[in-house]
Protein backbone atom coordinates (compact mmCIF):
# COMPACT_ATOMS: atom_id res chain seq x y z
CA UNK A 1 0.00 0.00 0.00
CA UNK A 2 1.27 3.45 -0.91
CA UNK A 3 1.90 6.20 1.62
CA UNK A 4 0.83 9.82 1.93
CA UNK A 5 4.01 10.92 0.13
CA UNK A 6 2.98 8.97 -2.99
CA UNK A 7 -0.35 10.78 -3.44
CA UNK A 8 -0.23 12.92 -6.60
CA UNK A 9 -0.13 16.70 -6.26
CA UNK A 10 -2.71 18.83 -8.04
CA UNK A 11 -1.27 22.25 -7.21
CA UNK A 12 2.20 22.37 -8.82
CA UNK A 13 3.55 22.76 -5.28
CA UNK A 14 2.01 26.21 -4.85
CA UNK A 15 -0.52 27.41 -2.28
CA UNK A 16 -4.04 27.19 -3.72
CA UNK A 17 -7.02 29.48 -3.34
CA UNK A 18 -9.99 27.23 -2.65
CA UNK A 19 -12.33 29.97 -3.85
CA UNK A 20 -11.09 29.39 -7.40
CA UNK A 21 -9.32 26.03 -7.45
CA UNK A 22 -10.99 23.63 -9.90
CA UNK A 23 -11.49 20.37 -8.01
CA UNK A 24 -13.46 18.80 -10.84
CA UNK A 25 -10.49 19.23 -13.18
CA UNK A 26 -8.13 17.89 -10.50
CA UNK A 27 -10.37 14.86 -9.99
CA UNK A 28 -10.47 14.14 -13.72
CA UNK A 29 -6.70 14.50 -13.97
CA UNK A 30 -5.59 12.64 -10.84
CA UNK A 31 -8.52 10.51 -9.69
CA UNK A 32 -10.43 10.53 -6.39
CA UNK A 33 -7.43 11.35 -4.18
CA UNK A 34 -4.75 14.03 -4.55
CA UNK A 35 -2.84 16.60 -2.50
CA UNK A 36 -2.95 20.38 -2.38
CA UNK A 37 -1.05 23.03 -0.43
CA UNK A 38 -3.49 25.05 1.64
CA UNK A 39 -2.84 27.42 4.57
CA UNK A 40 0.82 26.40 4.58
CA UNK A 41 0.16 22.68 4.95
CA UNK A 42 -0.48 19.66 2.74
CA UNK A 43 -4.09 18.52 2.64
CA UNK A 44 -5.43 15.36 1.04
CA UNK A 45 -8.49 15.88 -1.15
CA UNK A 46 -11.01 13.04 -1.49
CA UNK A 47 -13.95 13.12 -3.87
CA UNK A 48 -16.35 10.89 -5.77
CA UNK A 49 -18.78 8.11 -4.84
CA UNK A 50 -16.15 5.91 -3.20
CA UNK A 51 -14.89 8.81 -1.10
CA UNK A 52 -18.43 9.57 0.11
CA UNK A 53 -19.01 5.92 0.89
CA UNK A 54 -15.82 5.67 2.94
CA UNK A 55 -16.29 8.93 4.82
CA UNK A 56 -19.91 8.28 5.73
CA UNK A 57 -19.63 4.63 6.80
CA UNK A 58 -16.53 5.07 8.98
CA UNK A 59 -17.42 7.90 11.39
CA UNK A 60 -15.06 6.69 14.11
CA UNK A 61 -12.06 6.91 11.79
CA UNK A 62 -12.31 10.71 11.82
CA UNK A 63 -11.74 13.30 14.54
CA UNK A 64 -14.45 15.93 14.31
CA UNK A 65 -13.05 17.60 17.41
CA UNK A 66 -9.80 18.39 15.56
CA UNK A 67 -11.47 19.19 12.24
CA UNK A 68 -14.24 21.38 13.68
CA UNK A 69 -12.30 23.41 16.24
CA UNK A 70 -14.17 26.68 15.39
CA UNK A 71 -17.32 25.14 16.84
CA UNK A 72 -15.50 24.34 20.09
CA UNK A 73 -14.05 27.86 20.22
CA UNK A 74 -17.41 29.57 19.79
CA UNK A 75 -20.05 27.12 21.01
CA UNK A 76 -18.14 25.15 23.63
CA UNK A 77 -17.12 21.52 24.16
CA UNK A 78 -20.66 20.10 24.29
CA UNK A 79 -21.67 21.28 20.81
CA UNK A 80 -22.67 18.29 18.69
CA UNK A 81 -20.73 19.28 15.55
CA UNK A 82 -17.34 18.72 17.19
CA UNK A 83 -18.15 15.59 19.21
CA UNK A 84 -16.62 12.21 18.35
CA UNK A 85 -17.63 8.58 18.62
CA UNK A 86 -19.89 7.63 21.55
CA UNK A 87 -20.18 11.22 22.80
CA UNK A 88 -21.53 12.22 19.40
CA UNK A 89 -23.96 9.31 19.26
CA UNK A 90 -25.33 10.15 22.72
CA UNK A 91 -25.86 13.80 21.83
CA UNK A 92 -27.54 12.93 18.52
CA UNK A 93 -29.88 10.69 20.55
CA UNK A 94 -30.64 13.61 22.88
CA UNK A 95 -31.34 15.90 19.91
CA UNK A 96 -33.43 13.43 17.91
CA UNK A 97 -36.87 14.50 19.23
CA UNK A 98 -36.07 18.07 18.26
CA UNK A 99 -35.26 17.30 14.64
CA UNK A 100 -37.13 14.09 13.79
CA UNK A 101 -39.47 14.49 10.82
CA UNK A 102 -42.35 13.05 12.86
CA UNK A 103 -42.01 15.97 15.28
CA UNK A 104 -41.18 18.64 12.70
CA UNK A 105 -43.93 17.89 10.19
CA UNK A 106 -46.72 18.81 12.64
CA UNK A 107 -45.57 22.43 12.41
CA UNK A 108 -46.19 22.79 8.65
CA UNK A 109 -49.30 24.99 9.14
CA UNK A 110 -47.40 27.32 11.50
CA UNK A 111 -44.37 27.48 9.20
CA UNK A 112 -46.68 28.24 6.27
CA UNK A 113 -48.45 30.99 8.21
CA UNK A 114 -45.16 32.67 9.16
CA UNK A 115 -43.75 32.53 5.62
CA UNK A 116 -47.00 33.63 3.92
CA UNK A 117 -47.46 36.63 6.23
CA UNK A 118 -43.77 37.57 5.99
CA UNK A 119 -43.86 37.57 2.18
CA UNK A 120 -46.99 39.68 2.24
CA UNK A 121 -45.25 42.18 4.51
CA UNK A 122 -42.35 42.76 2.09
CA UNK A 123 -44.45 42.74 -1.11
CA UNK A 124 -43.92 45.86 -3.18
CA UNK A 125 -40.60 46.70 -1.51
CA UNK A 126 -37.11 46.33 -2.95
CA UNK A 127 -35.69 43.55 -0.80
CA UNK A 128 -32.39 41.81 -0.23
CA UNK A 129 -33.81 38.35 -0.17
CA UNK A 130 -31.19 36.43 1.81
CA UNK A 131 -31.66 38.26 5.09
CA UNK A 132 -35.44 38.27 4.72
CA UNK A 133 -35.52 34.51 4.16
CA UNK A 134 -33.39 33.99 7.26
CA UNK A 135 -35.76 36.19 9.26
CA UNK A 136 -38.75 34.16 8.07
CA UNK A 137 -37.19 30.78 8.80
CA UNK A 138 -35.76 31.85 12.16
CA UNK A 139 -39.17 33.23 13.15
CA UNK A 140 -40.79 29.96 12.11
CA UNK A 141 -38.29 28.01 14.22
CA UNK A 142 -38.94 30.30 17.19
CA UNK A 143 -42.62 29.45 16.89
CA UNK A 144 -42.15 25.70 16.60
CA UNK A 145 -38.87 24.05 17.52
CA UNK A 146 -38.00 26.29 20.48
CA UNK A 147 -40.33 28.96 21.84
CA UNK A 148 -38.34 32.19 21.86
CA UNK A 149 -40.15 35.51 21.90
CA UNK A 150 -37.64 37.74 20.14
CA UNK A 151 -37.99 41.38 19.23
CA UNK A 152 -37.00 42.32 15.65
CA UNK A 153 -33.53 43.53 16.69
CA UNK A 154 -32.98 40.40 18.80
CA UNK A 155 -33.98 38.21 15.88
CA UNK A 156 -31.48 40.07 13.69
CA UNK A 157 -28.80 39.42 16.32
CA UNK A 158 -29.31 35.67 15.86
CA UNK A 159 -28.98 36.00 12.09
CA UNK A 160 -25.92 38.25 12.28
CA UNK A 161 -24.23 35.92 14.76
CA UNK A 162 -24.88 32.82 12.64
CA UNK A 163 -23.56 34.48 9.50
CA UNK A 164 -20.53 35.96 11.26
CA UNK A 165 -19.69 32.75 13.10
CA UNK A 166 -20.06 30.29 10.22
CA UNK A 167 -18.68 32.69 7.61
CA UNK A 168 -15.35 32.93 9.44
CA UNK A 169 -14.71 29.28 10.28
CA UNK A 170 -12.41 29.11 7.24
CA UNK A 171 -9.81 31.53 8.63
CA UNK A 172 -6.40 30.30 9.69
CA UNK A 173 -6.26 29.34 13.36
CA UNK A 174 -4.69 32.45 14.89
CA UNK A 175 -6.57 34.81 12.60
CA UNK A 176 -9.83 33.06 13.41
CA UNK A 177 -9.25 33.15 17.16
CA UNK A 178 -8.45 36.85 16.96
CA UNK A 179 -11.61 37.46 14.94
CA UNK A 180 -13.80 35.61 17.44
CA UNK A 181 -12.13 37.56 20.27
CA UNK A 182 -13.21 40.92 18.83
CA UNK A 183 -15.30 42.85 21.41
CA UNK A 184 -18.21 43.30 18.99
CA UNK A 185 -18.33 39.57 18.20
CA UNK A 186 -18.07 38.63 21.87
CA UNK A 187 -20.89 41.04 22.75
CA UNK A 188 -23.07 39.67 19.94
CA UNK A 189 -22.41 36.11 21.06
CA UNK A 190 -23.28 36.97 24.66
CA UNK A 191 -26.58 38.57 23.61
CA UNK A 192 -27.61 35.63 21.45
CA UNK A 193 -26.55 32.81 23.74
CA UNK A 194 -27.92 34.80 26.68
CA UNK A 195 -31.43 34.43 25.22
CA UNK A 196 -30.86 30.70 24.80
CA UNK A 197 -29.49 30.32 28.32
CA UNK A 198 -32.47 32.12 29.88
CA UNK A 199 -34.83 29.71 28.12
CA UNK A 200 -32.65 26.77 29.17
CA UNK A 201 -32.73 27.77 32.84
CA UNK A 202 -36.49 28.36 32.77
CA UNK A 203 -37.13 24.92 31.24
CA UNK A 204 -34.81 23.20 33.70
CA UNK A 205 -36.78 24.90 36.50
CA UNK A 206 -40.03 23.40 35.20
CA UNK A 207 -41.43 25.90 32.70
CA UNK A 208 -43.13 24.14 29.79
CA UNK A 209 -43.99 25.12 26.22
CA UNK A 210 -45.44 23.12 23.34
CA UNK A 211 -42.39 22.87 21.09
CA UNK A 212 -39.71 20.41 20.00
CA UNK A 213 -37.45 21.52 22.82
CA UNK A 214 -40.03 20.23 25.28
CA UNK A 215 -40.13 16.93 23.40
CA UNK A 216 -36.36 16.67 23.88
CA UNK A 217 -36.60 17.41 27.59
CA UNK A 218 -39.47 14.95 28.12
CA UNK A 219 -37.55 12.25 26.26
CA UNK A 220 -34.52 12.84 28.47
CA UNK A 221 -36.67 12.69 31.59
CA UNK A 222 -38.08 9.31 30.53
CA UNK A 223 -34.51 8.03 30.21
CA UNK A 224 -33.44 9.49 33.54
CA UNK A 225 -31.15 12.12 31.97
CA UNK A 226 -30.90 15.78 32.93
CA UNK A 227 -29.28 18.33 30.62
CA UNK A 228 -26.87 20.92 31.99
CA UNK A 229 -27.57 24.60 31.27
CA UNK A 230 -24.51 24.68 28.99
CA UNK A 231 -25.69 21.68 26.95
CA UNK A 232 -29.22 23.03 26.63
CA UNK A 233 -28.05 26.52 25.65
CA UNK A 234 -26.15 25.09 22.67
CA UNK A 235 -29.09 22.85 21.75
CA UNK A 236 -31.60 25.70 21.82
CA UNK A 237 -29.38 27.71 19.48
CA UNK A 238 -29.34 24.72 17.10
CA UNK A 239 -33.12 24.42 17.21
CA UNK A 240 -33.54 28.10 16.36
CA UNK A 241 -30.92 28.47 13.62
CA UNK A 242 -30.60 25.00 12.05
CA UNK A 243 -30.96 25.14 8.29
CA UNK A 244 -31.72 28.84 8.01
CA UNK A 245 -28.53 30.22 6.43
CA UNK A 246 -27.86 27.46 3.94
CA UNK A 247 -31.53 27.25 2.96
CA UNK A 248 -31.57 30.99 2.27
CA UNK A 249 -28.48 30.68 0.09
CA UNK A 250 -29.91 27.71 -1.79
CA UNK A 251 -33.13 29.61 -2.53
CA UNK A 252 -31.22 32.69 -3.70
CA UNK A 253 -29.17 30.76 -6.23
CA UNK A 254 -32.03 28.49 -7.21
CA UNK A 255 -34.27 31.42 -8.04
CA UNK A 256 -31.65 32.91 -10.32
CA UNK A 257 -31.33 29.65 -12.21
CA UNK A 258 -35.10 29.20 -12.28
CA UNK A 259 -35.66 32.63 -13.78
CA UNK A 260 -33.51 31.51 -16.70
CA UNK A 261 -35.99 28.68 -17.29
CA UNK A 262 -39.37 30.40 -17.83
CA UNK A 263 -40.72 27.22 -19.41
CA UNK A 264 -40.04 25.23 -16.26
CA UNK A 265 -41.24 28.06 -14.00
CA UNK A 266 -44.59 28.07 -15.79
CA UNK A 267 -44.98 24.31 -15.36
CA UNK A 268 -44.03 24.59 -11.71
CA UNK A 269 -46.52 27.36 -11.06
CA UNK A 270 -49.25 25.30 -12.68
CA UNK A 271 -48.45 22.41 -10.34
CA UNK A 272 -48.42 24.78 -7.35
CA UNK A 273 -52.05 25.77 -7.87
CA UNK A 274 -52.71 22.71 -5.70
CA UNK A 275 -50.34 23.89 -2.95
CA UNK A 276 -51.64 24.30 0.58
CA UNK A 277 -50.18 23.51 3.99
CA UNK A 278 -52.72 20.69 4.26
CA UNK A 279 -51.45 19.19 1.00
CA UNK A 280 -47.88 19.44 2.23
CA UNK A 281 -48.80 17.43 5.32
CA UNK A 282 -49.10 14.47 2.94
CA UNK A 283 -45.55 14.97 1.64
CA UNK A 284 -44.44 15.92 -1.87
CA UNK A 285 -45.99 13.10 -3.91
CA UNK A 286 -48.49 15.57 -5.34
CA UNK A 287 -45.69 17.98 -6.27
CA UNK A 288 -43.12 16.06 -8.35
CA UNK A 289 -41.93 19.19 -10.19
CA UNK A 290 -41.46 21.08 -6.93
CA UNK A 291 -39.47 18.17 -5.49
CA UNK A 292 -37.37 17.98 -8.65
CA UNK A 293 -36.73 21.73 -8.48
CA UNK A 294 -35.54 21.54 -4.89
CA UNK A 295 -33.22 18.60 -5.57
CA UNK A 296 -31.71 20.42 -8.54
CA UNK A 297 -31.28 23.62 -6.54
CA UNK A 298 -29.45 21.64 -3.86
CA UNK A 299 -27.33 19.89 -6.48
CA UNK A 300 -26.16 22.84 -8.53
CA UNK A 301 -25.59 25.15 -5.57
CA UNK A 302 -24.39 23.13 -2.56
CA UNK A 303 -24.24 25.62 0.29
CA UNK A 304 -21.35 23.85 2.04
CA UNK A 305 -19.47 22.12 -0.80
CA UNK A 306 -16.34 21.02 1.09
CA UNK A 307 -15.84 19.83 4.65
CA UNK A 308 -12.59 19.48 6.59
CA UNK A 309 -11.71 16.17 8.21
CA UNK A 310 -8.86 14.84 10.33
CA UNK A 311 -7.92 11.17 10.37
CA UNK A 312 -8.35 9.69 13.86
CA UNK A 313 -7.20 6.15 13.05
CA UNK A 314 -5.23 4.92 10.01
CA UNK A 315 -7.53 4.38 7.04
CA UNK A 316 -7.04 3.25 3.44
CA UNK A 317 -8.47 4.94 0.40
CA UNK A 318 -7.64 4.50 -3.26
CA UNK A 319 -4.63 2.31 -2.49
CA UNK A 320 -3.09 4.90 -0.12
CA UNK A 321 -2.73 4.71 3.66
CA UNK A 322 -3.82 7.85 5.46
CA UNK A 323 -2.09 8.02 8.83
CA UNK A 324 -3.54 9.45 12.04
CA UNK A 325 -3.51 13.25 11.95
CA UNK A 326 -3.75 13.56 8.16
CA UNK A 327 -5.79 16.61 7.20
CA UNK A 328 -8.41 15.90 4.57
CA UNK A 329 -10.73 18.02 2.46
CA UNK A 330 -13.77 15.85 1.81
CA UNK A 331 -15.31 17.02 -1.46
CA UNK A 332 -18.66 15.50 -0.62
CA UNK A 333 -20.51 17.42 -3.34
CA UNK A 334 -17.94 16.90 -6.10
CA UNK A 335 -20.25 14.16 -7.39
CA UNK A 336 -22.82 16.86 -8.20
CA UNK A 337 -20.64 17.96 -11.13
CA UNK A 338 -19.48 14.67 -12.63
CA UNK A 339 -20.77 14.10 -16.14
CA UNK A 340 -21.13 10.35 -15.69
CA UNK A 341 -23.56 10.89 -12.79
CA UNK A 342 -25.38 14.05 -13.86
CA UNK A 343 -25.14 14.67 -17.62
CA UNK A 344 -24.59 18.33 -18.47
CA UNK A 345 -23.89 18.99 -14.78
CA UNK A 346 -23.46 22.77 -14.94
CA UNK A 347 -26.91 23.28 -16.44
CA UNK A 348 -29.98 23.77 -14.27
CA UNK A 349 -32.25 20.91 -15.37
CA UNK A 350 -34.84 20.01 -12.72
CA UNK A 351 -36.49 17.57 -15.12
CA UNK A 352 -33.50 15.24 -14.71
CA UNK A 353 -34.99 14.22 -11.34
CA UNK A 354 -38.31 13.19 -12.88
CA UNK A 355 -36.92 10.35 -14.96
CA UNK A 356 -33.84 9.07 -13.15
CA UNK A 357 -32.50 8.42 -9.67
CA UNK A 358 -28.75 9.05 -9.27
CA UNK A 359 -26.68 6.80 -7.00
CA UNK A 360 -27.66 7.22 -3.36
CA UNK A 361 -24.33 8.71 -2.30
CA UNK A 362 -24.11 11.11 -5.23
CA UNK A 363 -26.28 13.80 -3.61
CA UNK A 364 -24.11 15.14 -0.83
CA UNK A 365 -25.82 18.42 0.09
CA UNK A 366 -26.47 17.36 3.69
CA UNK A 367 -23.52 15.03 4.10
CA UNK A 368 -24.19 11.47 5.20
CA UNK A 369 -23.76 8.79 7.81
CA UNK A 370 -24.20 9.44 11.52
CA UNK A 371 -22.93 13.01 11.12
CA UNK A 372 -25.53 13.96 8.49
CA UNK A 373 -26.77 17.54 8.83
CA UNK A 374 -29.14 17.88 11.80
CA UNK A 375 -31.25 20.45 9.99
CA UNK A 376 -32.08 18.27 6.97
CA UNK A 377 -35.71 17.73 7.94
CA UNK A 378 -36.27 21.41 8.64
CA UNK A 379 -34.67 22.35 5.33
CA UNK A 380 -36.76 19.79 3.47
CA UNK A 381 -39.88 21.51 4.83
CA UNK A 382 -38.72 25.12 4.70
CA UNK A 383 -37.80 24.89 1.01
CA UNK A 384 -41.14 23.62 -0.40
CA UNK A 385 -43.22 25.81 1.90
CA UNK A 386 -41.27 28.93 0.94
CA UNK A 387 -41.29 28.15 -2.78
CA UNK A 388 -44.95 27.17 -2.70
CA UNK A 389 -45.88 30.55 -1.25
CA UNK A 390 -43.40 32.61 -3.27
CA UNK A 391 -43.81 31.14 -6.74
CA UNK A 392 -47.53 30.61 -6.44
CA UNK A 393 -48.39 34.09 -5.23
CA UNK A 394 -45.74 36.49 -6.54
CA UNK A 395 -43.96 37.70 -9.63
CA UNK A 396 -40.64 39.54 -9.45
CA UNK A 397 -39.42 42.95 -10.55
CA UNK A 398 -36.15 44.93 -10.47
CA UNK A 399 -34.00 41.84 -10.14
CA UNK A 400 -30.33 42.67 -9.72
CA UNK A 401 -28.58 39.41 -10.35
CA UNK A 402 -25.26 38.81 -8.61
CA UNK A 403 -22.60 36.70 -10.22
CA UNK A 404 -23.19 33.21 -8.92
CA UNK A 405 -20.80 30.48 -9.99
CA UNK A 406 -20.11 26.98 -8.84
CA UNK A 407 -17.10 26.91 -6.59
CA UNK A 408 -15.68 24.59 -3.95
CA UNK A 409 -14.81 26.61 -0.91
CA UNK A 410 -13.39 25.38 2.35
CA UNK A 411 -16.63 24.53 4.08
CA UNK A 412 -17.95 28.07 3.72
CA UNK A 413 -21.41 28.67 2.27
CA UNK A 414 -21.21 30.33 -1.12
CA UNK A 415 -22.62 33.84 -1.16
CA UNK A 416 -25.57 34.80 -3.29
CA UNK A 417 -28.14 37.52 -2.73
CA UNK A 418 -30.94 38.63 -5.00
CA UNK A 419 -32.44 42.09 -4.73
CA UNK A 420 -35.98 42.04 -5.98
CA UNK A 421 -39.48 43.35 -5.51
CA UNK A 422 -42.33 40.91 -5.00
CA UNK A 423 -45.44 41.74 -6.97
CA UNK A 424 -48.64 39.89 -6.01
CA UNK A 425 -49.96 37.86 -8.91
CA UNK A 426 -53.48 38.43 -10.24
CA UNK A 427 -56.24 36.59 -8.42
CA UNK A 428 -56.58 34.21 -11.34
CA UNK A 429 -53.00 33.04 -10.79
CA UNK A 430 -52.75 33.28 -7.02
CA UNK A 431 -53.02 30.22 -4.85
CA UNK A 432 -56.22 29.74 -2.95
CA UNK A 433 -55.78 30.76 0.64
Amino acid sequence: MKSLHDIPRADAGEEIDLNSFDHVAAYLAHGPIYKVRFRGEDWVCMGGLDANDLAWRTPDSWSYEKAMTPFTEVMGPTHVTQLDKEAHRKERRNLKPGFAMSNVIRWIPTMDEVIASSLEAIAGKQTELHNEIMRMLTTANCRTTACLDLKPDELQDFIDFEEDFIGNTFRETEDRKAYYARPEFVALKERVLGHCRRVALARLEGERCEDNLQDMLDDRAERGITATPEELTSEIYLLVMAGTGNTAKTINSGLQHMLERPDWLEQLREELTAYSPEAMMEGMKAFPKLKATILEMERIFPAAPVLPRCVAAPIEFGGYLLETGTKVLHLHTLTHFLEEIYPDPYTFKPERWLDATPPRKAHGTFGGGTHICLGINLARLHLPIFLGNLLGNYDFESIQQPEIRVQFQYGVPQSADLELTLIPRSSSHALSS
